[in-house]
C-alpha cells in the first residue's frame, strides 16, 4: 500500500480544549470565526496528544527521548530514528542542532464544532475540599470557597486525519562526515549524528535488527562529494503502524481536558484511499438535525465525485447520526475488516509481510 488514506469523522466532545484564562478565574474554551459563527474548537496539537496516548496505552508506542540544549526542547534523534521509534515515523520531528527535519506524514485537521457557541458558562466551587478543611480545623468555619467559571460548549465535532502513504516508514537524511559499519561489532556510524547498533551489512544496504534479533528495517547509504551521504531508512513495521492508527481513530481516544474524561469517539467516519495526500471529504461534510431528532450527514455524495479518490470507500454511521443515502459508482464498504483488506493493511497480511505493502 503506497497510496494514502484519508479520514473524516464526525464526534460529540464537551470544552475539550481550554484557553487562556479571562478575568482572572474564568476558564475559556478555544473558539474561532466559521463564515462569520462562533465555534470551538479542538487544535491539531491536543488532537495529536490524545491520540499519541491512547496508541501508546493500545500498542505499546514508544515516546522519542528529548534533548535540551539551551532550554530548546527538540526530538533527540541521535539516540532514536523511525525505524526504532514510532512517534518519530507518525508525528515526525525537527531537530536544528542536527540539522534534520522531517514533516508529520499523519495530518490533522482542527476539530471544530458543528453547532455554534452560545456563550454558555457555568460556576464551580469546591465546597467539598472547604467542608472537609473547616472539619479538620485547617480553615476558620466562617470560610466560602472560592467561585470560579468556565466556559462550556458540547456539540458534534467535525475532524480529518491523513495519512502520506508515501512518506510514511521513510526517512532520508543528508550527513556531512564519514559514515562508517563497523562489522565485528554492528554498528553504523551516521557521522556524527547517531551510531547504530545491531546492524547487519548485506549488499548495499544495512539491515537492522532489535535486541531479539528481529528485523526492524533497513537502511541504504549513498556517497556524494566531499563526503556527504544521503541515508535512508526504511521500517518493515509500516503497515502495522498504520493500521494501528486506523483502529485508534475508529474506536475512539483517551481524551482528558480539565479533569473531565471526554469522548472522541466516532459517531460518523467516512475513510477512502487517496492518490494525493489530501482530506478530500472534509470541506463537504456537515450535519443536519432531523425532526426526530437523530442527525444526518449531508455532503457525501459531493465528496465522493472527487477524482483522487480511489474505488473503495468505507463508510461507518450509527444511529445517532446517520449518512444521507448514497447515489455513487465509488463501492461503498461498510465492513472495517474489508476495507483494511482492499488496502492492503489487513492483519493477517501484515502479520505474514514485514513490509505492509
Amino acid at each position: 500500500m503506497e497510496n494514502s488514506i484519508t479520514i473524516t469523522m464526525i464526534f460529540e466532545g464537551s470544552a475539550l480544549n481550554r484557553n487562556e484564562k479571562i478575568g482572572g478565574n474564568i476558564l475559556s474554551i478555544k473558539k474561532l470565526n466559521v463564515n462569520g459563527i462562533e465555534k470551538s474548537y479542538i487544535s491539531k496539537v491536543a488532537i495529536r496528544h490524545y491520540l499519541f496516548t491512547t496508541l501508546i496505552n493500545a500498542y505499546g508506542w514508544k515516546e522519542a527521548q528529548i534533548s535540551n540544549d539551551r532550554n530548546v526542547l527538540q526530538f533527540d534523534i541521535s539516540k532514536d530514528d523511525i525505524i526504532s521509534c514510532e512517534e518519530l515515523d507518525a508525528f515526525g520531528y525537527m531537530n536544528t542542532n542536527l540539522g534534520q527535519t522531517r514533516k508529520s506524514p499523519l495530518h490533522i485537521t482542527k476539530a471544530i464544532s458543528i453547532s455554534p457557541y452560545e456563550q454558555d458558562m457555568a460556576m464551580y466551587a469546591n465546597h467539598d475540599l472547604t467542608r472537609r478543611a473547616k472539619e479538620q480545623g485547617t480553615l476558620d468555619i466562617e470560610a466560602n470557597p472560592d467561585p470560579y467559571n468556565k466556559e462550556e460548549h458540547t456539540s458534534l465535532y467535525k475532524i480529518s486525519f491523513t495519512v502520506d502513504g508515501k512518506k510514511f516508514g521513510t526517512d532520508r537524511w543528508i550527513v556531512n562526515g564519514n559514515v562508517e559499519f563497523d562489522k565485528n561489532k554492528g554498528e553504523l556510524n551516521l557521522g556524527q549524528i547517531r551510531t547504530i547498533n545491531n546492524a547487519i551489512k548485506k549488499d548495499n544496504k544495512y539491515l537492522i535488527k532489535d535486541n531479539n534479533n528481529n528485523e526492524q528495517g533497513e537502511i541504504l547509504v549513498k556517497k556524494l562529494e566531499n563526503e556527504t551521504y544521503i541515508v535512508d531508512f526504511i521500517s518493515n513495521k509500516r503497515g502495522e503502524r498504520i493500521r494501528q492508527i486506523l483502529n485508534a481513530i475508529h474506536n475512539g481516544l483517551i481524551a482528558h481536558s480539565s479533569g473531565e474524561s471526554n469522548t472522541i469517539v466516532p459517531l460518523f467516519l467516512i475513510a477512502g484511499e487517496v492518490k494525493v495526500p489530501s482530506p478530500v471529504f472534509h470541506s463537504y461534510i456537515d450535519v443536519k438535525r432531523k425532526e426526530d431528532g437523530t442527525f444526518e450527514v449531508i455532503g457525501v455524495n459531493d465528496a465522493l465525485k472527487n477524482n483522487w479518490l480511489e474505488e473503495n470507500v468505507y463508510i461507518f454511521d450509527t444511529e445517532k447520526v446517520h449518512s444521507q443515502t448514497i447515489q455513487s459508482s465509488k463501492i461503498i464498504v461498510t465492513e472495517r475488516n474489508k476495507f483494511l483488506e482492499t488496502i492492503n493493511l489487513n492483519e493477517d497480511e501484515n502479520n505474514n509481510s514485514n513490509s505492509g505493502k
